[in-house]
């Protein structure tokens, strides 16, 4: 019986980067898919930029585009940006959590297209537990959860895109 509540409550955590929505529309973002049925809590989610760890959007956004080209893309960038200023999430089976979304409009489509260039160099790092205190490190868009007996957070590398 509790190999049957553990299945049933398993959590399988998919995180990527994206440029399109379902719908079609252009929009760079982050997200989490728990593909599981059990809830998921993340603990840790890391975000390199050509291996880089990067701690803030503005740092991602900047090592993308150079501190030049920054400067000038940010304002038009931020107009259509949004947020999930949460240090951790909480992603229940069958759901996903945003992390970060950036739409492309006339007015930052030179940036937003830079952007989406670069986003090529990105990758992510993330640790999450099931409600049982089970827990899986992802090291990297391309691998699998590998088992760990818990997230360890190190804040000196861990991503945070702000608050909205």
């Amino acid at each position: 019986m509790e190999r049957l509540v553990k299945a049933n409550s398993f959590p399988y955590v998919q995180g990527g980067f994206s440029d399109v929505t379902a719908a079609g529309e252009d929009v760079l973002s982050l997200d989490l898919l728990n593909r599981g049925v059990g809830p998921a809590h993340e603990e840790s989610l890391r975000v390199k930029v050509g291996g880089q760890y990067m701690k803030s959007l503005e740092e991602l956004i900047s090592a993308s585009l150079g501190p030049e080209e920054t400067a000038t893309a940010m304002p038009a960038l931020k107009a259509h940006l949004l947020r999930n200023g949460l240090k951790r999430r909480f992603i229940p089976g069958g759901q996903q959590q945003f992390v970060f979304s950036i739409a492309k409009t006339p007015e930052n489509a030179q940036f937003w297209d830079l952007l989406d260039k670069a986003s090529k160099r990105w990758d992510i790092e993330y640790c999450y537990c099931s409600i049982f205190q089970e827990c899986w490190w992802v090291r990297g868009i391309w691998s699998e959860p590998e088992p760990v007996k818990q997230c360890q957070r190190d804040e000196s590398r861990e991503f945070f895109p702000g608050p909205q």
